[in-house]
């Protein structure tokens, strides 16, 4: 082995490639991030004496500026060490290994990834658990191997009951993000949002949460009073007697939490009339989606129409 390219999109799988492969031959990792990449060239020259018992690890090549990856091409050329290039894509003139995960809307495919890297942390489940698991956190195998690395410390077999217990709900965290980028006229970010969640999530499931958000929102516009902000003791008497989330109603009525950015006060962007016409707006969307063949449109264009309401330009 000189050096060899780990492509594709799989994190988890390419790091336990080279911890494998570094435990089998008896070499030391040398990891070279982007931080690096202005010092690489003495960071081959003061391992070059000892170029056998180093195996050099680029995790982000992608990511290094076009100089930098060529002078480093150029150091792996003249190097007798063994070197790991991580890249989404091959590399002309090097050997290639792939390991790409499945397409985000391959959901079959994710459930199996899901299974295997149960099995690999040697546990036995419920198939439902693994398709639990996969609707909670997306397609995002980090964030599926923090999870099952959560549920391996439980040390008990993987059942649904388990999952829904312990594991976070990465995509409810998705919908209340792409909700409050709706309401916020921030077009932008919930084209972006939307785009995420339509790739595991059903289109009918996005609408029902949207229904009860703005259901949620509706409640505070008639009931709050008008003010340019307000405090914690009345928002949370507030959504005590509307049932409300209180973390909900504290960002659409534009509390800042501490260390968080600023949010849009709703009681300043809309009025009755405006929450009235998006659930209006809604029950057309529910009748658009369950006649249309296309269901992905009809959100998108909801997501503008909700922007153009409130004023929003992105």
């Amino acid at each position: 082995m000189s050096t060899i390219v780990l492509s594709g999109d799989a994190t988890v799988l390419k790091d336990e490639h080279v911890k494998r492969m570094a435990l089998e031959r008896g070499l030391t990792r040398i990891r070279l991030d982007i931080e690096d990449a202005a010092r690489s060239t003495e960071i081959f020259n003061q391992n070059n004496l000892f170029s056998q018992n180093f195996l050099i690890d680029v995790v982000d090549f992608d990511d290094w500026k076009k100089d930098d990856q060529k002078q480093l091409i150029e150091r792996i050329e003249n190097t007798t060490m063994p070197v790991i290039l991580r890249s989404l894509k091959t590399i002309k003139g090097f050997e290639s290994l792939d390991f790409s995960l499945p397409k985000p809307w391959e959901r079959e495919r994710w459930i199996e990834y899901v299974e295997e890297r149960l099995r690999a942390h040697s546990m036995s489940f419920e198939k439902c658990a693994a398709e639990e698991i996969f609707q909670m956190v997306g397609p995002d195998d980090l964030l599926i191997e923090r999870e099952i690395e959560k549920l391996a410390c439980i040390g008990e077999k993987v059942t649904l009951n388990l999952v829904k217990e312990i594991v976070f709900n990465h995509s409810k965290i998705q919908m209340d993000e792409l909700c409050f980028a709706i309401s916020s006229a921030d077009k932008s970010s919930a084209h972006k949002i939307l785009s995420k969640i339509l790739s595991h999530v059903e289109p009918v499931l996005i609408l029902n949460s949207l229904i009860r958000y703005f259901i949620d929102l509706y409640k505070i516009v008639v009931f709050a009073d008008k003010r340019s902000s307000y405090s914690w003791v009345y928002i949370k008497d507030l959504s005590q007697r509307l049932d409300v989330p209180v973390v909900r109603a504290a960002k659409m009525m534009g509390f800042v939490f501490k260390g968080q950015p600023p949010t849009v006060n709703h009681l300043q962007l809309y009025d009755v009339e405006k929450v009235e016409s998006i659930l209006n707006q809604l029950q057309l969307l529910d009748k658009e989606l369950k006649s249309s063949e296309n269901k992905t449109i009809p959100i998108y264009l909801f997501v503008d129409s909700v922007a153009q309401l409130t004023g929003g330009q992105n």
